[in-house]
């Protein structure tokens, strides 16, 4: 057993290495995001909102950011610093993407 080692109990316990890695791994800040029947959507851990019309919305998260679509959107509730938004309107989309991330064909061609 070479990355791990087995206890009495056939526990697997991590390496020094993975030990090492996990001690180093920072959690981002989570958010929560409940949608009402496409209707109405609140969420928590919000940090700026850059983009609001009635049809997109831009809330920036803890590295990443949320793009949401949708049809007579309207911000009704939105406290950045205690992190809530709530934003009614009908909500077709929603689409993440993790900020500093490139795309699979940028990689490849680079």
């Amino acid at each position: 057993m070479d990355k791990t080692t087995a206890s009495k109990n056939n526990v697997i316990a991590p390496s020094a290495a993975e030990s090492e890695r996990a001690k180093d791994f920072k959690p981002k800040e989570g958010h929560r995001l409940e949608l009402d029947h496409h209707r109405a959507l609140s969420m928590t851990g919000v940090r700026d909102v850059p983009v609001f019309t009635d049809k997109n919305v831009t809330v920036i998260l803890d590295g990443e950011t949320l793009y949401i679509t949708g049809q007579d959107l309207s911000v009704k509730n939105l406290d950045v610093e205690n992190g809530k938004l709530s934003v009614l309107g009908t909500v077709h989309t929603l689409k993440y993407s993790s900020q500093g991330s490139t795309s699979f064909v940028k990689r490849i061609f680079k």
